[in-house]
């Protein structure tokens, strides 16, 4: 592949921005003010507007980017960035190849220009709301406080409390917190503000786990109600009052994910080989309208349905999300089972990767296509054949962007056609700077944001 010309010797400090309190300035690998075309994509592909080193940035080797909502008090989460709108908001840390990040800074960037806005230390945080609440960057830390950091300036305000914090969700400028001892069933939640974070109910909740089996989604608020899943049990509340509206159990090794529309999709799992041995739909009284004998179930990478009349997918059917009635059924839902040399059968699984609007995008591993399939009537609108199987990432109501280790893709998810390709060596020719299992925001317009661990880049239209 050829790079962008002139790309490897542009100056590190170029275009530095705004200087923090301990001296140090964003590093860009390319001028704020030009996107330059990206060699070897079409016109229709976005152009490079910047690129943001960690490691110049950081001013140390081997610094690389984190998600704020996994926290800094461990090294668990990947690449990733809080999108607020015109600033963006990560971890720049170094990472000793264990469980810990030295030295962790939140760093707020320009979404437009890639130039730092502010940078403030970030240790100890135990993590992060993924939205911002008044302005702020929510986080909490076993202090305990919960820390706000103000999107526009990082200036910190500081809130002690003696919760045991073990979870923090965000949503519609609430900051919902789940606290207390989760190995005595002594849990409770609260709604409020970073300054009152009990300001508007606090509920009791008699649930539990180990905390070695505390979950990474404990508490969820995202899909139109709120929901609590601790050990066994997953509990729903009423996110306006706190009111609790129903429980239901996760037998065995089940597992259960939310959907719009104030849904939960409950997979039955026996520990005993981890066998799914069905899938139910369960609404917002927790009363079970649609359940399903099939071994199938679906990782959905992203989950946007255009409204609630687009159903839910159990196995191989569509459900209706209001009354759980099927409308209908797919053999293309199933990746069809074969026999290796050995005789041993592969599993079947579930197809579908992604719903977007009203298409879902399948993939069938075992036969190498993906499938477009049309949520409202089940009919097939397109299947090509594919060796290339991508991470699904972002998704702006018109394309799909996906990525696999050669570089970024979009793709129509209507028709299959791929819109625009953009190889990750033509924006760096070093291998290891820009690499798959980063995080992508669709901002408007057209335009698109890249974290890997080492390199942030911003896309924008060339004709803008």
């Amino acid at each position: 592949m050829t790079s962008i010309p002139g790309l490897r010797n542009l100056v590190l400090a170029a275009a530095a921005a705004v200087i923090t309190s301990a001296g140090a300035v964003i590093v860009l690998l390319n001028p704020d003010d030009s996107t330059r075309k990206i060699t070897g994509t079409n016109d229709s592909a976005p152009g490079l507007a910047w690129s943001v080193d960690a490691a110049a940035t950081y001013g140390r080797g081997f610094a690389e980017f984190r998600d704020p909502a996994s926290g800094t008090e461990y090294d668990m989460g990947g690449p990733g960035f809080v999108d607020a709108g015109d600033t963006l908001v990560t971890v720049i840390g170094v990472s000793n190849g264990g469980m810990s990040l030295q030295g962790p800074m939140l760093v707020g960037i320009d979404a437009a220009t890639g130039a730092q806005r502010w940078q403030t230390p970030a240790a100890d945080l135990g993590g992060c709301g993924s939205t911002p609440v008044d302005g702020r960057l929510v986080c909490f830390t076993s202090a305990p406080e919960l820390i706000g950091y103000d999107i526009a300036t990082g200036k910190i305000t500081r809130t002690p409390t003696d919760w045991n914090i073990f979870a923090i969700a965000t949503a519609d400028d609430r900051v919902y917190l789940a606290e207390g001892d989760v190995e005595s069933d002594d849990v409770r939640v609260h709604a409020g503000t970073l300054a009152d974070p009990d300001a508007y109910w606090s509920r009791a909740f008699t649930m539990g786990t180990a905390w070695e089996d505390l979950p990474a989604n404990a508490l969820e608020v995202s899909h139109g109600q709120g929901v609590l899943a601790l050990g066994a049990d997953l509990a729903g509340f009423d996110r306006a009052s706190g009111d609790p509206r129903w429980t239901v159990g996760l037998d065995g090794c089940s597992d259960a994910t939310e959907t719009s529309g104030a849904l939960v999709v409950r997979i039955r799992t026996e520990c005993r080989g981890y066998r799914i041995v069905g899938s139910d739909l369960i609404d917002r009284t927790g009363r079970t309208i649609a359940t399903t004998d099939s071994e199938i179930a679906h990782t959905l990478s992203i989950d946007l349905p255009v409204d609630e009349t687009i159903p839910v997918l159990l196995g191989d059917s569509a459900h209706d999300r209001h009354t759980g009635n099927r409308m209908w059924t797919s053999p293309d839902l199933i990746s069809t089972p074969r026999e290796t040399n050995d005789h041993n059968v592969d599993a079947t699984v579930g197809t579908a990767t992604a719903i977007l609007g009203d298409v879902a995008l399948l993939r069938d591993t075992v036969a190498h296509t993906t499938t477009g399939l049309d949520m409202r009537t089940g009919h097939r609108l397109w299947q090509a054949e594919t060796d290339r199987s991508g991470t699904i990432h972002g998704w702006d109501g018109h394309t799909v962007v996906l990525s696999d280790y050669t570089g970024l893709w979009a793709v129509n998810p209507w028709t299959g056609e791929t819109v625009w390709d953009i190889p990750f060596l033509a924006v760096n020719a070093d291998h290891a700077a820009i690499t798959d299992g980063g995080r992508l925001a669709a901002h408007r317009s057209g335009r698109y944001t890249y974290a890997c661990a080492r390199t942030m880049i911003g896309l924008r239209p060339l004709n803008r």
